[in-house]
């Protein structure tokens, strides 16, 4: 998934050009302008200098964009702490799309150090600062590395959010909530025969409460049968009580 948080945040480098601020000094524009262009071009070393040196302007926004792009260059360098250093200015900027690209790339580095958790933060307030499809993009990923760490609640809360915002995103975020939030389990079997069985003793009782159909899913290897989807584990623990069985549990979806 890291692979597809680049794709994501490619097409934002050259849009930085774009942002330069007017009265900058032409040296320290063109040195900005040449930073960016080594970042786009895969000259990490060369980006991270350049933008090094534009830090030292006595321009607000010029810094702020510059470092971004060191922080960029310094994730993929290897270099997490100067990386989190530069993101940590540019979440600072007043410009809104320019913090939420460096809190999408703070994402993308806790998530390859594997701080889901942060990572997920990071990306939740990325969502707050960007606007339409950039937004909706930020809303999925939080909500994988949200469920990646059990936090399904938050998970399904992002999901929410992104399901308001048209086009494809909302599709995308319909789909995931389905298998996203709490499911009551009544066992867990080696071969999916026995678990059609079991579902088959179960069903009426299932659909007796209101609980939908009764599904079978293959998860680390073994074919679990559930039933249900909740936002919460409390909400699943009330549906527990009412079917009454001693032998279901509330578990995790996909956990």
């Amino acid at each position: 998934m890291l692979l597809s948080c680049r794709r994501i945040i490619s097409p934002w480098l050259l849009g930085l050009l774009t942002l330069l601020s007017a009265g900058c000094g032409e040296d320290q524009l063109r040195r900005y302008d040449a930073s960016v262009l080594a970042l786009s071009d895969g000259q990490n070393e060369t980006a991270l200098a350049d933008a090094k040196a534009v830090l030292g302007s006595g321009d607000g926004s010029l810094r702020a964009q510059a470092s971004f792009v060191a922080g960029v260059a310094a994730t993929r360098l290897d270099d997490p702490t100067a990386a989190r250093r530069y993101l940590e200015m540019a979440i600072r900027s007043k410009n809104a799309t320019l913090a939420g690209h460096a809190l999408i790339q703070l994402g993308v580095l806790e998530r390859a150090e594997g701080n889901r958790l942060a990572a997920a933060r990071a990306f939740e307030d990325a969502a707050s600062k960007l606007h339409g499809e950039e937004s909706g993009r930020a809303l999925l990923l939080a909500a994988e590395d949200f469920q990646s760490v059990g936090r399904q609640t938050q998970a399904r809360q992002c999901l929410d959010r992104a399901t308001t915002i048209s086009g494809t995103t909302a599709d995308k975020a319909r789909l995931r909530l389905d298998s996203t939030g709490y499911a009551i389990q009544f066992g867990s079997f080696a071969q999916r025969s026995n678990a059609e069985r079991h579902a088959a003793g179960v069903r009426a009782e299932v659909q007796r409460i209101g609980l939908g159909e009764v599904r079978i899913r293959l998860e680390s290897g073994t074919w679990k049968v559930q039933a249900g989807a909740f936002p919460d584990r409390a909400t699943a623990g009330r549906s527990l009580r009412r079917l009454g069985r001693g032998d279901a549990l509330v578990v995790a979806i996909g956990g």
